[in-house]
């Protein structure tokens, strides 16, 4: 039956692709051309089975972990531990994707152990076997997906429905390059969810409702918001039973499933941490009262629906819904709100490096059935023309934009509106320009760049200026003073210019001015300056801090100045001033 139908010969010319796409990375590492397995946060997401069965143990040290991507990963800094109390450090990320990788790192290292490689997590039969893991998860995210939407709509519309999410969204882009990150295992693990639980309501099959509840917890293993789609099944049940206890055993299910997944997790979290419970390790927060959601969905940076229109459709769907079925559009229209919202409210709500936003790949099964009712549904002559017109133009775009990021044009974290337009419909760039990309806050030589004057300003302006001495005492801190930021800029793409002309009554002594970017959430930012040890013995010193500030993530963030001032030493501030030099784009 799945050969026969035309959903089932998507599914495995879609696996064709990523086949010829995973084997070129295969044959790079039979080759020696590719030695890394993982870097970034996807190290994050690995280290565990590598620091289990590598080293027995899972008390993990950066020494370990930087070590493995000095010899396999160009060096990439390795930042994924951060040091809990009674000196041990702890992994940042969650431990539920190592155990989908566990199959396969245990075939790999079984391999390794036998043919003589070292047996670390990154050898090459550990290459390939996370390759060939990726690949299959793909597979079964989008076998899982066809079950899904057949039990809604036909074999040819389930068909199209496949080849839009792979042609016309950034899901081939993230699965094909960004494999190491948990989304093409979340894409199988909720379309397994939603399948499973529309299973059970259609049949009241027990073990269906066991099955979604087993998935949906494995996915709060890997990323705790996932919870949010249990308001998927509340709705759906609650429809069915109210709230009887017939409702309640069933919902309790899931809940208790994600239980049951974590109980690892927070037993590592007790055992190496000291703590049952640890909410967040990042330095970024989930900050619901200062979403980012226009960016988020409209952003030339990294807007969802600008990189994946094609999700517009969602807007006639959900009215579709609300007439044709009001249980699933309610617990699909609230799913989806609360998730994007949640999403949003992510500091760094850009994610890093990607195409487009990365973290909605996470729930496109979902997304298939609302897009599936608005094709489904549609009436006239007309309508089906326009739809049929706006399906392609997002299946051209995606193609193109697919394109420009593998080669480089659409950057993964710097696009910014004059780089849209500018690369826009190219296929090849002759004299390729960064120009135009948000500023590099690595580099502090982007204020000598030629930037067009029609399109941009370079502003300079002093922003800040001591307006008398100060003096700290001696093993004491000296509170300078507090800059908010947006009263007195245009924009984050600003470097800062620090003069300061100080005097030590112990040069021998360490003192350190302080530069740190805050929130009323956290500290987010910091740049320092030497201003006692090794300055002149015998009067003042000039010195010099330069430094970009990073992504300003709210509205009333500061810049908080200080003298970190540990040491039995005094140190006179004649003089300090801040220079403010500022990117504008027009």
């Amino acid at each position: 039956m799945f050969f026969k139908e035309l959903s089932g010969r998507a599914v495995l010319l879609i696996l064709f692709v990523f086949i010829l796409l995973i084997g070129e990375k295969i044959q790079a590492v039979i080759e020696g051309e590719s030695t890394c397995v993982c870097s970034y946060d996807g190290f994050g997401y690995y280290m565990y089975n590598a620091s289990l069965f590598g080293e027995g143990t899972l008390y993990m040290q950066p020494e370990w972990a930087q070590e493995l991507q000095n010899e396999y990963c160009d060096s990439i800094a390795a930042y994924q531990l951060v040091k809990q109390k009674y000196a041990n450090h702890l992994d940042v990320y969650h431990m539920g994707m190592a155990y989908l990788q566990l199959p396969a790192y245990l075939i790999s290292d079984g391999i390794a152990r036998l043919v003589g490689y070292k047996s670390n997590g990154f050898s090459t039969p550990y290459q390939l076997g996370f390759l060939v893991n990726a690949l299959l998860f793909i597979f079964l995210g989008f076998i899982y997906t066809r079950k899904l939407l057949r039990l809604f709509f036909s074999d040819r519309l389930s068909a199209l429905l496949l080849f839009m999410v792979f042609g016309a969204t950034n899901a081939y882009i993230t699965f094909s390059h960004q494999y190491d990150l948990p989304h093409l295992y979340l894409f199988f693990l909720n379309a397994g969810f939603a399948y499973h639980l529309f299973r059970f309501l259609r049949e009241r099959e027990t073990k269906q409702l066991l099955f979604a509840a087993l998935l949906l917890g494995i996915t709060v293993s890997i990323r705790p918001t996932q919870a949010l789609l249990g308001l998927l099944p509340l709705f759906l049940l609650w429809k069915e039973y109210s709230f009887t206890k017939d409702f309640w055993r069933r919902i309790l299910l899931f809940p208790l499933m994600g239980l049951l997944w974590n109980i690892p997790q927070m037993l590592y979290w007790l055992i190496v941490g000291g703590e049952l419970f640890i909410f967040n390790l990042h330095m970024e927060d989930i900050v619901l009262s200062d979403p980012n959601l226009l960016d988020f969905l409209f952003s030339y940076r990294k807007g969802w629906l600008l990189y994946s229109p094609i999700f517009l459709l969602l807007i006639p769907g959900f009215i579709v819904l609300f007439r044709k079925n009001r249980p699933l559009f309610w617990g699909l229209f609230i799913s989806t709100i609360i998730y994007t919202y949640v999403m949003s409210a992510w500091e760094c709500w850009w994610y890093a490096s990607s195409f487009g936003s990365r973290v909605m790949v996470d729930i496109y099964p979902l997304l298939l059935i609302v897009l599936g009712f608005t094709i489904q549904h549609l009436k006239g002559l007309w309508s089906k023309i326009g739809l049929g017109a706006f399906i392609g133009f997002c299946l051209l775009l995606n193609v193109l934009q697919s394109y420009q990021f593998e080669r480089l044009y659409l950057h993964g974290s710097r696009m910014s509106k004059q780089q849209y337009w500018y690369i826009f419909g190219k296929t090849e760039i002759d004299d390729l320009t960064n120009v135009h990309l948000l500023i590099d806050r690595h580099d502090l030589t982007w204020i000598k760049r030629e930037y067009p004057k029609d399109q941009y300003e370079v502003r300079t302006k002093k922003i800040f200026e001591l307006d008398q001495s100060m003096r700290s005492t001696p093993g004491e801190d000296l509170t300078i003073g507090r800059l908010n930021l947006y009263e007195l800029l245009d924009t984050d793409e600003t470097q800062f210019i620090v003069r300061i002309v100080v005097k030590s009554s112990d040069t021998t002594q360490s003192s350190l001015l302080r530069m740190e970017t805050v929130s009323k959430f956290n500290c987010y930012s910091w740049d320092h300056l030497e201003v006692s040890q090794g300055t002149s013995v015998e009067g003042f010193t000039e010195l010099h801090l330069r430094f970009n500030l990073p992504d300003i993530r709210h509205s009333k963030d500061q810049i908080q100045m200080y003298l970190d001032n540990d040491s039995p030493v005094s140190v006179e501030i004649k003089e300090m001033s801040i220079t403010a030099i500022s990117l504008i784009r027009k």
